[in-house]
């Protein structure tokens, strides 16, 4: 604990000392006290102020004085440390000759930042309760695919040779009327030679459906050999058309490859049945076997149908039926159908024919196919040129 220091003596007059600003006196207050060392003292006014820059007594440390804490405002404070004869300096001469000191020292308090006021609970919607997830189906054995390699196909041609193939309904380029039979064989010949230019490992074969299923060409990777047998046909009356038939004929005469992992391996090549189907009248026959499901089922074997109706002009609706049923028989999704008037023009044949050229194992779902160049936009109705 320091101790003061001693003081003039007694009789002897007391300077009045301003303090100047130092870190232990931030405000600059100034120690008044009288002549005797208590406040209410005889201040001599023509007493010399010390200079500023000296060193005067308690400077630089905390007043040790019992005189309690005198209260300045910012104003007072700049005018008390004015030059002597100011009037700062006057007035506060006149200050301590009185006595009359405020016993409190005025403290800035810092302002509070506003805080906003609390959101009303009423203001907030009420969370609305999430819907349960439903599970997950387990994935079937006929939804595994696989990869989409570019390897060799082995095509079977399949023509229906009844009677509605040779009517003369189809509106030509040249506004003539064609049978669907001569339309058929110079699609079917554009289609082979196409695949053959897009990869000469593929193979096809042809096989004629009349009340039988006739196994008439073998494979062969030479378009020519096709083509050859493909124009001496004739249309016969058929009285029924048994499909499990034709599936038995296609089934003797391949043998599907098998892989161990569906999903990453490549198979060596895949089989495809392409069907240009043409009956009207009468039940379609099929009560499949288990050899014959189990070729459907199969992730390497596909089966493409064209159907060929009389539309409108037919008053039986057993057609539909007939084409829900080849639609049935592809539970993976992978097969495409098609559906063509016979009483519309032969450019709608040329299309479906033209989207039949895809690998099995690159196109997408028909459904999810898109054949427009613009998204939205409408496909062109240009005829193509023959």
């Amino acid at each position: 604990m320091e101790t003061p220091e001693p003081g003039p003596a007694d009789g002897e007059e007391r300077l009045v000392e301003l303090r100047p600003r130092t870190r232990s006196n931030p405000e600059g207050a100034e120690d008044r006290r009288g002549s005797t060392g208590s406040l209410g003292g005889t201040v001599n006014p023509i007493s010399p102020q010390p200079a500023v820059g000296s060193r005067v007594e308690g400077e630089g440390e905390a007043s040790t004085s019992d005189s309690p804490p005198t209260t300045t405002t910012t104003s007072g404070t700049t005018a008390a440390s004015g030059p002597v004869g100011t009037p700062g300096a006057a007035a506060l001469a006149s200050a301590n000759a009185s006595g009359s000191f405020p016993t409190s020292v005025a403290v800035k308090e810092r302002p509070k930042p506003s805080q906003p006021p609390p959101p009303l609970a009423a203001a907030v919607p009420p969370i609305p309760p999430i819907p349960p997830i439903p599970p997950i189906p387990p994935i079937a054995e006929y939804q595994l695919r696989a990869p989409r390699a570019n390897c060799p196909e082995k095509v079977i041609i399949c023509l229906d040779l009844s009677e509605e193939m040779s009517l003369q309904k189809l509106e030509s380029f040249n506004g003539s009327k064609t049978n669907a039979l001569n339309i058929s064989q110079k699609m079917i010949e554009m289609f082979v030679r196409t695949k053959h230019k897009i990869d000469k490992r593929h193979e096809f074969a042809l096989v004629v459906v009349n009340d039988d299923a006739l196994w008439l060409s073998g494979f062969t990777s030479d378009p020519r050999e096709l083509c050859s047998c493909l124009y001496d046909l004739d249309t016969n009356v058929c009285e029924s058309f048994n499909l499990e038939d034709l599936l038995n004929v296609i089934r003797q005469k391949i043998e599907l490859p098998i892989m161990d992992n569906v999903q990453t391996i490549p198979p060596p090549f895949v089989v495809r049945a392409l069907l240009l189907y043409s009956r009207q009248v009468g039940q379609m026959l099929f009560s499949p076997s288990e050899a014959v499901s189990k070729m459907l089922q199969s992730p390497y074997f596909f089966l493409d149908v064209v159907y060929l109706h009389n539309g409108a002009e037919d008053s039986d609706s057993s057609w539909r039926d007939n084409y829900r049923t080849f639609c049935d028989l592809d539970a993976r999704g992978l097969c495409y159908r098609f559906e063509v008037s016979l009483s519309g023009p032969a450019i709608e044949l040329h299309n479906c024919m033209a989207k039949l050229l895809s690998h099995p194992l690159q196109r997408p779902y028909q459904n999810h196919a898109s054949y427009s160049l613009l998204e939205g936009d409408a496909p062109p109705q240009a005829e193509p040129a023959v």
